[in-house]
């Protein structure tokens, strides 16, 4: 009939515009995969999306069978950091020292996390996407993917610990290229930078990291998580807890700002272009 016709009509539409918007976690012998899935927005993070990789950590690092945690993206993207769009995302209200962000509530459990944290960046990877691999023990890219962290074009400042990581990786002009100027970090440069140990061919990302780990397995757990507690031991973590404070501090105070909150509305809310 003309309804049911309608009713299909109406259904095929909306399929068509529904994508998943997801993380999805499982284990895979001693390591637990976290994976961002939503390629179509270039793997962005939604406030729920947020909440489920915040879940996610805390079952990979008390997990009693678990070496490693790997963070990997779906398609193209690693990420494209935070969900700026308005139906996610109110800068006023993340200006309230009451609120603390997923991306906050993230980086902090990446700063405490017990297990080896593995950054498997399948493509580019912009703002916090970026920043809190420098909280990762180990990470590799594609040669696809690149680094950027656009603060100032936002009007915010750096997160995820990346005012102090990001030049002890790299050294002080190369961290303020991307902190301040916009600069991106091709996959070879941050090789060379030592912000990546290994740059994998695209096409043959996931077997080759499948690999990886697959041999990482082989070592003793005992072994690696003692050394992981030596050189992210309780020293790192202070420092690392007291940049995190201070950066969101800060952020906070640029999110209150009313040039910072037209800044994002007009960059991220499309009802105004």
């Amino acid at each position: 009939s003309h309804l049911q016709l309608c009713l299909y009509c109406s259904i095929s539409v909306l399929s068509t515009k529904i994508h998943r918007m997801s993380v999805r976690t499982f284990v895979k012998g001693s390591t637990f995969w976290i994976r961002i899935e939503n390629a179509k927005r270039a793997n962005s993070v939604t406030e729920k999306m947020w909440d489920d990789m915040c879940r996610g950590l805390d079952q990979a690092n008390n997990d009693p069978h678990t070496t490693f945690t790997a963070i990997t993206g779906e398609g193209d993207f690693y990420s494209a950091s935070n969900d700026f769009s308005p139906a996610n995302w109110n800068t006023k209200k993340a200006a309230s020292k009451d609120v603390e962000t997923g991306p906050f509530r993230m980086g902090r459990r990446l700063i405490d996390h017990d297990k080896i944290l593995l950054g498997l960046v399948n493509g580019p990877a912009w703002g916090i996407a970026a920043t809190t691999l420098g909280l990762m023990d180990y990470v590799v890219c594609s040669d696809t993917a690149y680094f950027q962290t656009p603060f100032c074009i936002l009007g915010v400042t750096p997160e995820g610990g990346s005012s102090i990581s990001f030049p002890e990786i790299m050294g002080t002009s190369r961290a303020n290229g991307l902190l301040l100027f916009n600069e991106r970090l091709e996959a070879a440069e941050a090789l060379q930078c030592g912000f990546v140990g290994k740059v994998f061919p695209k096409a043959d990302f996931e077997r080759l990291t499948t690999e990886m780990i697959d041999g990482f397995e082989k070592l003793p757990r005992h072994s690696l998580l003692a050394s992981k507690s030596l050189i992210r031991g309780d020293a790192w973590k202070r420092k690392m807890r007291g940049a995190y404070e201070t950066e969101m501090d800060t952020i906070r105070t640029i999110f209150g700002t009313e040039i910072t909150q037209k800044m994002i509305g007009d960059k991220f809310d499309k009802k105004k272009k």
